[in-house]
Parts: structure tokens; C-alpha cells; sequence
């Protein structure tokens, strides 16, 4: 997991990579054409020979008209065999993915908006290597999954209420700033919570924010190898402290120690100081429990600055016919 200067040098990176890729594929072009079409050749060797005709005309002080005429005509005739072969004026230009900065990914001296582009395509990599996010989308939630039943505890059709809160975290995606407040779903498994919190991941990433996901489990694994082995350098904390939305990801399914409540209150405290919201699932819906596993003073915190939401429901992937 990388953090938002890691993943900006790996954009840069790779549209340096794809610039050199454009410049190549030119170059080898142009030498099968030269190979092949000795009239270009010699087009273009006439060219180079005008040019440095009318430079050390120039730099003697002599008259420049007739080595200006002669490059004049060389231009002409190189510019003709460049049409012969269907090519413009410029001859064998590289083709560069981002024409505003030629691959180079910068424009007046700030970033171009390719390396945005590439940093979120890179991000989206990353989230689509640990969850399903290229399945999950509000497009694909499918609310008659739902019992249209009223549930007891509810008061109502789940199927009518899962809607109100499809409603809720579409606008809450659609208006999304790094000073949101942050989310919790709460249920049994299988009822939808991850994809929901993955469908807002994908519509905060296209909206040009960063975006990271982790599970609980994934988290506590990896922050105990950097705790315990200091060479590892792999940040994960410095990015999940970063990130403008962070998706924590089945709270309850990690090992539990000192360490793990340690670092968890140090990522939370970090990201409520700094207004950055996080979106927690847990399959933990009583309080006392949660309490209980995580202690008062993180559990506080987390569900202190999350608009909470229950999921109902019966287990979606069963009703798919898949295994638990």
C-alpha cells in the first residue's frame, strides 16, 4: 500500500515510461522507412546538409539568401517524401498519450492531470488486488435481494429501508470532501455492507480523491510485520493516515493484542484530528461487544465519528447460491 507521494513518483514513473515507449516506437519507424525508401533518405540527408549551410553562413556573417533558398527547397522536398508515405509535415513525431504534456507530466512547471489520472488508475489497481471492487458499483446493488417482509426489529421492509441508505451513501459519494464525516455499517454477514462501501470507493476515486482499502485482518498482519521488523519499510499507517477516505473493512475479524488496539487508536485519533474520514464495517452490532473487543476509548472514537447504518437482511451471497 502506497502512500499519496509514493503512488505520484510511480505515476511520474510510468508516463516516463510511456514517453520513452513513444520516442522508441518513432525512432524505429523511421529507421524501417529509411531503410526502406532510399528517396527519403536522401531527403532528408539533403536537409541536414542545407541547414548546416545556412548556419555557418550565418555565423561567417556571409550573405544567407542562397543557402536560405536552398533549405527552403530542402524543406519542400523532404516535406513531399514525408507525404508519399502518408506521414505529415513533422515527419515521424512520436504519439504520445497526453498531448497537452508529451508524456512528459508536467505543464508550466506544475503537474499535468494525466499524473492524477495515473495515480488513480494506479490506486484502483491496488484496491482491485485486496477487494472486488470492479464488481461493486451502486449500478450493481441489487435492492430486490431484499426481503419486501417487514422485519420486527426494523418496523419495516428491509427492502425499503436498504433503499433509504443506497439513497443516502449515493449522495453522500456524489458530495464527498476529505472533511466528511465517516460511516459504519453494522450487520450479519453477507447483507451488503463491503460492496456498499466499495461503491462509494469507486464513485470518491473517480471524483479524483484517494482512496484506500484495507481489511481489518490485512491491516493488523501488516502493521505487526512493521512493527516487529523495521527494515520492511513498507508504510501502510503513514498511508492509511493519509488518505482522504479510508474503507477499514470487517472490524472483528482480526487478532486482537496490545499492539493491534495500539496502532488502531494511533490511525483513528490521526485521521479524527485531521477531519479525514473512514468508513468501518464490522459484522459486531452490539455496542457493549464492540466495546468490550476494541475498549471504550477506541470504540468511542470510531463510533463517536461514524453516521451509523444496520444492515438487514438475509445473507446475499447464500440467496446467490455461493459458499460462505
Amino acid at each position: 500500500m502506497r502512500t499519496k507521494d509514493e503512488l505520484f513518483r510511480e505515476a511520474l514513473r510510468h508516463i516516463a515510461a510511456r514517453r520513452q515507449q513513444a520516442v522508441t516506437a518513432a525512432e524505429r519507424d523511421r529507421a524501417a522507412a529509411l531503410a526502406a525508401h532510399p528517396e527519403l533518405r536522401a531527403a532528408e540527408d539533403a536537409r541536414t546538409h542545407a541547414g548546416l549551410t545556412l548556419t555557418l553562413a550565418a555565423a561567417r556573417g556571409a550573405d544567407q539568401t542562397a543557402a536560405a533558398a536552398a533549405l527552403k527547397a530542402a524543406d519542400e522536398r523532404l516535406t513531399a517524401a514525408y507525404a508519399t508515405l502518408g506521414l505529415g509535415p513533422e515527419g515521424f513525431v512520436p504519439h504520445y498519450t497526453c498531448p497537452t504534456c508529451k508524456d512528459t507530466g508536467m505543464v508550466n512547471g506544475r503537474p499535468c492531470s494525466c499524473v492524477a489520472e495515473a495515480a488513480r488508475t494506479l490506486r484502483r489497481e491496488e484496491i482491485n488486488a485486496a477487494s472486488p471492487l470492479a464488481l461493486c458499483s451502486f449500478d450493481t446493488f441489487e435492492l430486490d435481494r431484499y426481503p419486501a417482509e417487514p422485519e420486527p426489529e426494523l418496523g419495516g421492509a428491509p427492502r425499503d429501508y436498504m433503499g433509504k441508505v443506497l439513497a443516502y451513501c449515493q449522495r453522500y459519494a456524489n458530495s464527498f470532501t476529505p472533511e466528511s464525516r465517516g460511516l459504519m455499517f453494522i450487520g450479519s454477514a453477507g447483507l451488503g455492507k463491503t460492496h456498499m462501501a466499495l461503491a462509494i470507493a469507486d464513485t470518491v476515486l473517480n471524483r479524483g480523491f484517494d482512496v484506500l482499502y484495507t481489511s481489518s485482518a490485512a491491516l493488523a498482519a501488516q502493521l505487526g510485520r512493521e512493527h516487529f521488523d523495521r527494515a520492511a519499510e513498507d508504510p501502510w499507517l503513514d498511508a492509511c493516515k493519509e488518505a482522504d477516505l479510508l474503507i477499514l473493512d470487517d472490524l472483528g475479524t482480526e487478532y486482537i493484542s496490545q499492539l493491534t488496539i495500539s496502532v488502531l487508536y494511533e490511525l483513528i485519533n490521526t485521521r479524527m484530528l485531521c477531519h479525514r474520514p473512514t468508513i468501518y464495517t464490522s459484522n459486531i452490532v452490539d455496542s457493549s461487544i464492540f466495546e468490550a473487543r476494541y475498549t471504550e476509548k477506541v470504540a468511542s472514537r470510531i463510533l463517536g465519528s461514524c453516521q451509523i447504518f444496520k444492515f438487514f437482511g438475509t445473507d446475499q451471497r447464500l440467496k446467490r447460491g455461493g459458499k460462505r
